[in-house]
């Protein structure tokens, strides 16, 4: 619940980059840019420590009321997965120990230190599910505990992307991406059910890695081999070509509002 009495701010966390921004009022449209600050993790923390630190810098030295934060994490701090519908699983204490089980046999014992979070299961669909460090959560908590700020949310800036473009990304066959630095999160929807979920790190740049993540994912699944929609949001300037992956045609979905908001990292911030 938002305070009208509270600033209201919006924060994205990422491995290398916190970006604060400020909305006025409660129309979507009205932000503006605060300002982002780049972090460099140490090679022996947790490559969300560095982040952290920063927020926690700029919450000490604010000169207003403890705002309200709703705080948006990159694909860098997390991992998709698609779970396979499990009819048999009716309790919500039997779907956490599923989805945390099946992340523990993808990526190994450190799914141990991770918290497991999932969509709810809707009948004969897939459901998707992310990992967070447990002690992200914990650290940011404690943090907004100590300087009086109140934490209204933390949510994936996939997830919460996904959802805003919903409407425009229809019923129909279509890819959704979200492209960061070094990061690449990549989803297929059909029929307003994900069809595919994947989340990986960028060796390369992301035209080059993305027709054939997307050949992989669809040959994975029973939908449609290669949908002709594609649709991708990121934070930063958007690409110069509109058809510049082997011919593969996409589309940069831009928000509306003042300018700028569609080509700086306040993107990440407001998660759109």
């Amino acid at each position: 619940m938002w305070s009208p009495d509270r600033p209201h701010w919006h924060v994205g966390l990422s491995t290398h980059q916190v970006v604060r921004a400020r909305r006025h009022g409660l129309w979507p449209g009205r932000a503006i840019v605060c300002d982002s600050v780049d972090c460099l993790p140490a090679a022996q923390e947790a490559p969300w420590q560095a982040a952290l630190v920063a927020l926690g810098q700029w919450l000490a030295a604010l000169d207003t009321r403890p705002p309200v934060l709703r705080v948006v994490l990159s694909g860098s701090l997390l991992r998709w997965q698609l779970l396979p519908w499990r009819p048999e699983l009716l309790r919500a204490q039997e779907m956490a120990v599923y989805a945390r089980l099946r992340f523990a046999e993808t990526f190994g014992p450190v799914a141990d230190t991770w918290q497991v979070l999932h969509a709810p299961q809707a009948p004969g669909r897939a459901i998707p599910a992310c990992a967070v460090d447990a002690a992200l959560l914990s650290a940011l908590q404690t943090l907004c505990r100590s300087a009086k700020v109140r934490l209204d949310a933390v949510v994936p800036y996939f997830s919460h992307a996904a959802d805003h473009w919903r409407g425009t990304l229809g019923k129909g066959a279509t890819w959704f991406g979200l492209v960061e630095p070094q990061w690449l999160s990549l989803g297929l929807l059909h029929g307003g059910a994900w069809m595919a979920l994947r989340s990986q790190r960028l060796d390369a740049d992301w035209p080059s890695v993305l027709p054939g993540l997307m050949a992989r994912m669809a040959m994975s699944t029973d939908g449609p081999a290669l949908p002709a929609r594609t649709c991708l949001v990121g934070a930063g300037v958007p690409p110069a070509a509109m058809t510049g992956m082997a011919g593969l045609p996409f589309q940069w979905l831009q928000p509306p509002g003042p300018a700028g908001v569609g080509t700086d990292a306040r993107r990440m911030a407001l998660g759109i």
